[in-house]
């Protein structure tokens, strides 16, 4: 393991780290705070790969100690390398759900208590918040002055120098954890110093082997007490949580936040592999043989063929294995064929098709045959026409899907990014807080085997708001005093160009008369007999309009006025 030497990623995270970092000291304008939401999903994306990286580490050990079982070796060590991982994992997860739940908290203090997690881990701890760019109040900086520095940025408060101070307390644990273990009669130890000054008297009792890569986690996982900025033309020291957060735009903070979250998973990854490398044994691939046959679909229409790959699980590429086969009625041992490496499966009339035989795998006792099973359809070919451009589900509606498939006797649908289930006559499809989701039609055939037939895309989108009516009056309309007068109650839904069958309520109204001294304000649907009152004020060419807050099916309350004119 290079010690010391910065991989052109973590170069990147750090020249967004100084970026990021430069940027808070502006009096930044909307379009550089909606640049923070971008730098954050850079973050994010890059986090993913480390998070990947290191999950490939825990694997390798696992790999290498099936390799000593195989080969019946002591597993002692890589079993204290794994326990040490496990604990490395854990406490990771803790101090990335740390990190995302005060993001999480300012969000909702901006968002009237709104939660902002998209997912949890099985133990409850914070994976992934929703988008930044959702958010409505992004450009809110009290939020993040007040929670983490207070009145006075050059005293912040506890809850921001908490933050550094939790940073290096995972620091310390994870390096400690690292570099205590021991080697033959040698026992190595490690505990962190109070002073960065003292590392290197600390790292003295360590393996002198592994005192860079030590140091280097040390001091990529290493906050400062105060940085130096300009004020006034002036070089000031300021404390290092003031300069994150003071006045720092909510969604620059959240940012920042996801940055701390990247450094923490570098680290793991480097302490990830850092123990990997502690065990010598060469990772194991397999640790059983298995029959495989796959092709690159379930289903074809007739006139087309299909390739058919039959292998071994674990296997040598250089040799092309013996199978032997047969299709339905053929599939008897006397009627099989014997080809090598792949079998061209006919697709000539619609059907189901069932294929069994065996494979020659060799084993001590020379070729060995095992068996192995496969189920293809052949469909007749169908089309069907579709409007790209208004393929939409509503969030927090109840979307009615429909699925049409040809060659099965039913068909079953799935979806990422949300929920479907059957319903009496339609499927019911409920998306979640993303911006797209994908619909997946499976055909069922009558013996219950299916085949995935088709994914369909679409935009998922807010319910658009509804119209306010005043009884039968909708939004804009003219009408004679007298019609008006007669109406007593305000109605929210949608006109009929929208076809779309939700419920919305009233919340909240206020009605205005012009020329009339004051509003009247009320709630629920019914207006109040002063409110009615108000509107017998109203006089030939005068406009009454309400402001109203109606509350739709998805649980949001949307803010929608109507004005109605007296002929």
């Amino acid at each position: 393991m290079g010690g010391g030497k910065e991989t052109p990623r973590q170069k990147m995270i750090g020249m967004m780290y100084l970026v990021l970092t430069a940027l808070l000291a502006l009096n930044v304008s909307k379009e550089i705070i909606r640049a923070f939401v971008t730098i954050n999903d850079k973050l994010e994306s890059s986090g993913n790969v480390i998070e990947k990286s290191s999950t490939a580490k825990y694997l390798e050990l696992q790999s290498k100690r099936l390799a000593l079982v195989s080969t019946k070796g002591d597993t002692k060590n890589v079993d204290f390398w794994i326990s040490k991982t496990d604990q490395l994992s854990k406490r990771t997860s803790q101090i990335v759900h740390y990190i995302l739940n005060e993001s999480n908290e300012m969000i909702k203090e901006a968002e009237g208590g709104k939660d902002w997690v998209e997912t949890k881990d099985e133990n409850g701890f914070i994976t992934e918040l929703k988008p930044l760019l959702d958010i409505s109040a992004m450009d809110n900086y009290d939020i993040p002055t007040n929670r983490f520095i207070g009145g006075n940025s050059e005293q912040p408060i506890a809850a921001g120098l908490a933050i550094r101070d939790s940073i290096h307390t995972y620091r310390n644990y994870v390096i400690e954890l690292m570099a205590s273990y021991k080697e033959g009669t040698k026992e190595w130890t490690f505990t962190a110093p109070d002073k960065d000054e003292d590392l290197d008297a600390s790292l003295a009792t360590a393996n002198p082997k592994d005192t860079s890569v030590l140091k280097q986690l040390y001091e990529a996982l290493t906050l400062p007490v105060n940085i130096e900025v300009k004020e006034a033309g002036q070089v000031k020291s300021m404390p290092w949580p003031s300069v994150m957060f003071d006045h720092a735009p909510i969604v620059a903070a959240c940012a920042m936040m996801t940055s701390l979250k990247v450094d923490v998973l570098n680290g793991e990854s480097l302490a990830a592999d850092f123990m990997s490398s502690k065990v010598n044994a060469p990772p194991f691939n397999f640790n059983k043989i298995e029959p495989l046959a796959f092709a690159r679909a379930g289903y074809i229409n007739a006139g087309d063929s299909l390739d058919l790959s039959v292998m071994i699980a674990a296997y040598d590429s250089t040799e092309t294995p013996k199978i032997k086969y047969g299709i339905n009625a053929d599939t008897l041992p006397e009627n099989w064929k014997e080809v090598t490496g792949k079998i061209n499966l006919p697709g000539d009339s619609p059907g189901e098709y069932n294929v069994k035989g065996q494979i020659g795998v060799k084993g001590r006792s020379g070729l060995e045959w095992k068996n192995w099973n496969f189920r293809y359809t052949v469909g007749k070919p169908s089309g069907a026409v579709s409007l790209p451009e208004m393929n939409v589900l509503y969030r927090g509606y109840e979307n009615k899907v429909v699925g049409a498939v040809s060659g099965y006797a039913g068909y079953n649908l799935s979806m990422s990014n949300g929920s479907i289930s059957k319903g009496s006559e339609f499927w019911i499809a409920k998306p979640s807080s993303g911006r797209e989701a994908t619909i997946s039609i499976s055909g069922v055939a009558e013996d219950g085997s299916s085949a995935n037939v088709g994914q369909f895309k679409f935009r998922v989108q807010n319910l658009p708001a509804p119209s306010v009516y005043l009884g039968a009056l909708e939004d804009g309309e003219e009408a004679p005093a007298g019609t008006i007068r007669a109406q007593t109650r305000l109605f929210a839904k949608y006109p009929p160009e929208i076809p779309l069958n939700a419920t919305f309520s009233l919340v909240s109204w206020e009605v205005s008369v012009a020329g009339a001294p004051r509003p009247e304000k009320g709630t629920g649907q019914n207006l109040s007999s002063k409110a009615l009152s108000l509107i017998k004020q109203a006089q030939r060419g005068a406009t009454i309009t309400f402001m109203t807050i109606v509350r739709g099916p998805d649980g949001k309350n949307r803010k929608k006025s109507a004005a109605f004119k007296v002929k």
